[in-house]
């Protein structure tokens, strides 16, 4: 595996796990406020997140040049499993704790 692969790799893992500890903090942090703030702060962390996201990774296949395939496959393959991990847990939580977002 060359350099250029491995770096394009761990670069695509990298920035799948800081928009997946972005998003599990926010969502952790705006647990048991009112149902507004949660959706709030979630859905619109998650288009900021995407628009952050999306830039940075222009950046680094554009002007760091970055191996693309090793890049979109680490991402990818970081996104579903991290994202399973986050669904698993907060399931987990509402079935053993009965933690939700406050409705009322």
């Amino acid at each position: 595996m060359s350099s250029e692969t491995l770096n394009g790799i761990l670069w695509g893992s990298g920035l799948c796990l800081a928009n997946f500890l972005a998003s599990y903090v926010i969502a952790r942090w705006t647990f048991r406020k009112s149902l507004r703030t949660f959706l709030r702060w979630v859905l619109g962390g998650m288009v900021a997140r995407l628009l952050l996201t999306s830039a940075t990774a222009v950046y680094l296949l554009t002007v760091v040049k970055l191996d693309p395939l090793g890049f979109a496959l680490s991402f990818a393959l970081g996104v579903v499993v991290l994202l399973t991990a986050e669904v698993w847990d907060f399931h987990r939580r509402y079935v053993t704790f009965r933690l939700r977002p406050l409705t009322a």
